[in-house]
This record gives structure tokens, sequence and C-alpha cells, in this order.
């Protein structure tokens, strides 16, 4: 296992996190709290140190189990949460993006983890109608009492994300340190705005559902169950014909490597990691299998061979303004004319 600097933090994080959605039962699946720590065992032997987790992952029981796991040496380990999507009765000021909801949510994410303090806490995602200003002042306030140490957005649009950074740099508030977003092989959207602006704002970039809700690994093609199934998250849904088109690359690459479809999906996810903003894939497990397959993509490393084919199969049109904008005759904008050939920055991979 390697590591990674947070964005533009100190924080020395593992190059993968171990997501946690999965400790607990209430929603009538998931893993029971042995099987959840020989999840987390195994991930701390391979080098892992960083989790993810939500007030409203299995009802509170994911952040109860995990607060019982990381007790033993509590600092070792880097623990993130999340507010917004907190349930239980009377859940009407309790949920969403405001003030009151953020710290009832902080309160109670601590008092589960059984902590007095969490390293990210996530805005989990946008209510919609909560100011920026309210948000990011809140979360400065949690920093700022020692509750946090850092702070990121999840799931929010990209030009909100932005103009939160800006505001919070000109404030003189706590930074917007990461963000945490879908990106699979079979969701390339991100790479229109998203990873863009991380590079360019320095943000790490916290990647859920690598495997497109279980997709990508082909089981729903052996007939194998899942979220598609029970439920519990979402999975990705392309066209039948995209799909097979995307799973037959991935399976063929997977031929060629002597990997799962699984890993190459993992590993393709690291490959597009942009210069200044690590890129974090979020692994989510229900068994001890599954949590060894993927911790298996880490020391997988595609050619450029294999990448052009991934990247062939599963590609999206990014649209206005980057079409135009890397077309011939923008590009012609400046290597034209007296005044010579002027370098231009790369750009990301379509």
């Amino acid at each position: 296992m390697r590591y990674k600097l947070f964005g533009r933090t100190g924080l020395r994080v593992s190059e993968v996190a171990l997501g946690t959605g999965t400790f607990g039962q209430t929603w009538g699946w998931g893993a029971d709290f042995e099987t959840s720590k020989l999840l987390f065992d195994r991930f701390v032997d391979a080098g892992g140190n960083l989790f993810d987790c939500a007030d409203g992952y299995q009802n509170g029981e994911a952040e109860t189990y995990l607060g019982k796991l990381i007790a033993r040496d509590r600092d070792a380990f880097a623990v993130s949460t999340k507010y917004t999507t907190a349930g239980g009765a009377k859940a009407l000021l309790k949920t969403g993006n405001s003030r009151k909801a953020m710290m009832h949510g902080i309160e109670g994410s601590l008092r589960r983890l059984g902590t007095d303090y969490v390293d990210i806490f996530w805005v989990h995602l946008s209510d919609l109608v909560t100011p920026m200003e309210e948000i990011l002042r809140g979360l400065d306030d949690v920093v700022r009492s020692g509750k946090a140490r850092y702070a990121g957005i999840s799931d929010f649009p990209a030009w909100r994300i932005s103009r939160g950074a800006a505001i919070a740099e000109m404030r003189g508030w706590t930074p917007v340190s990461a963000v945490q977003i879908e990106y699979s092989l079979a969701e390339r959207s991100a790479e229109r705005e998203f990873l863009p602006m991380a590079q360019a704002l320095g943000m790490a970039v916290a990647v859920w559902s690598p495997l497109g809700g279980g997709l990508l690994s082909g089981k729903y093609r052996r007939g194998e169950e899942g979220r598609r199934q029970r439920g519990g998250g979402a999975v990705r849904a392309i066209s039948p014909e995209r799909e097979d088109a995307l799973l037959d690359a991935v399976e063929a690459v997977a031929a060629q490597t002597g990997a799962t479809p699984a890993q190459v999906a993992i590993a393709w996810v690291r490959s597009r990691e942009l210069p200044g903003s690590p890129l974090i894939p979020i692994l989510g497990a229900r068994t001890a299998e599954q949590l060894e397959e993927n911790l298996g993509a880490v020391a997988l490393r595609l050619d450029a061979e294999q990448l052009a084919a991934l990247d062939a199969a599963s590609a999206i049109v990014l649209g206005f303004p980057h079409d135009l904008l890397a077309g011939a005759g923008m590009r012609a904008l400046h290597s034209a004319g007296q005044w010579g050939q002027i370098d231009l920055p790369p750009q990301p991979a379509a």
C-alpha cells in the first residue's frame, strides 16, 4: 500500500479507502459485527488507514461498528463521516444541509464513533436549498472547535463546490480539501467538470462506486445477485448494448492480465489521477472475499494499449464547451500568425 497527501493538506492517507456502508444489517443486508471486524482488520493489515462512513449508513449502525473497531488505536486511523441523511423519528430538522442539521450530525456521529473528532467531515449531498455560505461557515466552526480536522463536499454540482472553495478562501474559513463523486468506467461524466476542478483547486477526489454498483465486476452478467436486486446503493444504469460492449472490454483486459474484471475496473479508475489531485477509490465490500479481490487492484498496472481499449469502450461525449475548445479551430488560434506557436498545457484525456 502506498500513501498520498489528502489534497493540499499534510494528511497522509492510504491510496484506497474502505467504505463502511456495509457495516451493519439494519438496511436488511450487510455485514454483522464479526464480518465487519474481518474486513476492517484485513484492510489495516494491507496498510489501509482511511475509512469512509456516514451518519445515515445502516441507520447509524455503521458508525457504531466503526467506532468499536478504531478504539484500539484511534489516532492511527483517518476516519471520515458525512451528515445530511440521518434518519429516525422526527427527522425533518435533522436532515439536509442546514447549520442545525450539521451540528446535530457531527454530535451524533462523534457519539456513535466513540471519539471526540473525525479526520474528514463531509457534506453528504446537496439539499438544493441551503446557501453555501451557511454550509461553509458551519464547517469552519466544526473544524475550529476541534470536532473535525478537514472538510469536504460530496455529491454537489461542481460549480457550487468551486464557488464554495472561493468563498472559504476569501473569508479565511476552513478550505474545502476534497470532493467525493461517483466515477467509473460506467460513469465518466465527472471528466467534464469535477476532475478538472479538483486538479485546478488542489482537491483530493474520493471516488464512490468504482465498480458501478457491482456492474463492472460482471456478476450481473453471470446471473449473481447484488444491489440491482436487493437495493442499498446505486447501480449505474446504462443501455444493454453499452453494458455488453463495456463488459467485453473489461473481461478481455482481465484475461490478458490474469486479473478479475473488478480489479481491472478499479485499476482503470486509479489510472485517471491528474497531477496535484490525488484520486482515492473507496472500496465497498460486504464479504472478506470481495475485499480481498478489490485489494488486488492496488498492485495492478494496465499498459497503454489496455487503457486505450477501456477508454474507447467507455468513452462519453464531453459536450459544450469542451468539444468546442478542444477543436482544431480553437487550437489554431494559438498556433497561427506572426507571434508563432504558443505552448498549451496538456488537457485531461477525454
